[in-house]
């Protein structure tokens, strides 16, 4: 029986052949579409159209600029369109920030609350006050409830808190803005403020002086029946207005300019009694006295921090060790200095811009 020998196939025939359909099938490849870039997420047959267009716009220069236009105009613009820069100066009764809500409505008034470092807390508590004391609920209050709400009698020397407002003594009503303008205003005001306050109050011509007439009648108002302690209030008055009380403050021409009224203030501080017991009312009906303590120290704190970034090109100190610890626990060390730097900043602003119009003048 013969045995038939296995015949191993002819590797080699089938490589070759094997070798030549993969050459002709990468032939065939090139042929009909271009090498795409790698993470690159193009349809199938893209390519080829994209060529075609590309020869086609080198025959035709023509068509470039058209399928730019076109391209343009068939993708939506994801930017919203730039606003127009609004270079009207603002007005400080309008176009408030919205930092109280509705509840404040000029900007005069809302950038002092702001300024001060007023939360929303204050004025909602300042609103219901101001509320309750609408008597006739006609959304604003009268002169006789305003003054009864802060427990003072309207009277010239009283008449003065109107000023900060520039609310008219014959206009009836006032707004809640006009309150929060009277009231913030007057009760940060430090000792010295209060005495210049008094002191502009009755310079009513601005001239910088008081003369015996105007003297007179500051002495007349401050030595008034209805302020408690008057005996003590006239005692420091007259030894101001006897010849050596008066020669150590006045000079020969008898004006008082502020200089010497400060110094008379700060060795007679009972002579300014009635305002200063003033002041207090008004701290005690509003908000109350320890708050308003701690927002005075916070704006006499944002000075001194203004004080010194003079004095070092706008640095600002290193914090202390117990500022770091408050720092920790409260953003209010972070708010005055950012206050500072803001007010800083726009003393700058305006020393830049008065040296500009100088220089435009000349």
């Amino acid at each position: 029986m013969n045995k038939h020998k296995y015949k191993h196939p002819d590797t080699s025939t089938e490589f070759s052949d094997a070798l030549s359909r993969e050459k002709l099938t990468t032939k065939d490849t090139r042929r009909t579409s271009s090498p795409q870039l790698r993470g690159s997420k193009v349809m199938p047959g893209a390519a080829v159209t994209e060529m075609t267009n590309i020869k086609a716009a080198n025959a035709d220069p023509t068509l470039i600029g058209r399928r730019s236009s076109t391209r343009k105009q068939s993708q939506p613009d994801s930017t919203p369109p730039r606003p127009a820069q609004n270079t009207k100066k603002i007005d400080p009764e309008e176009d408030t920030e919205g930092v109280y809500s509705i509840l404040v409505q000029t900007r005069r008034c809302e950038e002092l609350c702001s300024g001060l470092g007023l939360t929303m807390k204050d004025i909602r508590k300042m609103k219901r006050k101001y509320d309750s004391n609408d008597m006739f609920h006609s959304g604003e209050i009268n002169q006789a409830e305003f003054f009864f709400m802060i427990k003072e009698e309207r009277r010239p020397l009283t008449l003065g808190i109107l000023k900060f407002a520039d609310v008219p003594e014959t206009q009836k009503f006032l707004t809640f803005d006009q309150y929060l303008l009277c009231i913030v205003n007057f009760a940060v005001l430090t000792k010295p403020e209060l005495y210049q306050f008094v002191f502009d109050l009755y310079d009513d011509d601005q001239s910088g002086a008081l003369d015996e007439r105007k003297f007179t009648k500051m002495s007349l108002e401050l030595q008034s029946q209805q302020f408690h302690f008057q005996a003590n209030v006239s005692m420091a008055i007259k030894l101001l207005e006897g010849k050596e009380g008066r020669a150590v403050f006045a000079p020969d021409d008898g004006m008082v300019d502020l200089g010497e009224f400060m110094k008379f203030a700060k060795n007679f501080p009972v002579a300014f009694y009635p305002i200063m017991n003033m002041q207090k009312n008004v701290r005690a009906s509003i908000l109350g006295e320890s708050r308003w303590s701690h927002i005075t120290a916070s704006k006499l704190k944002v000075q001194e921090l203004v004080s010194f970034m003079r004095r070092h090109q706008g640095a600002l100190p290193q914090l202390t060790f117990r500022e770091s610890i408050v720092n920790i626990f409260s953003s209010e060390v972070f708010y005055i200095r950012k206050r500072a730097g803001e007010l800083y900043a726009l003393e700058l602003a305006q020393r830049h811009r008065l040296s500009t119009d100088d220089v435009d003048e000349g």
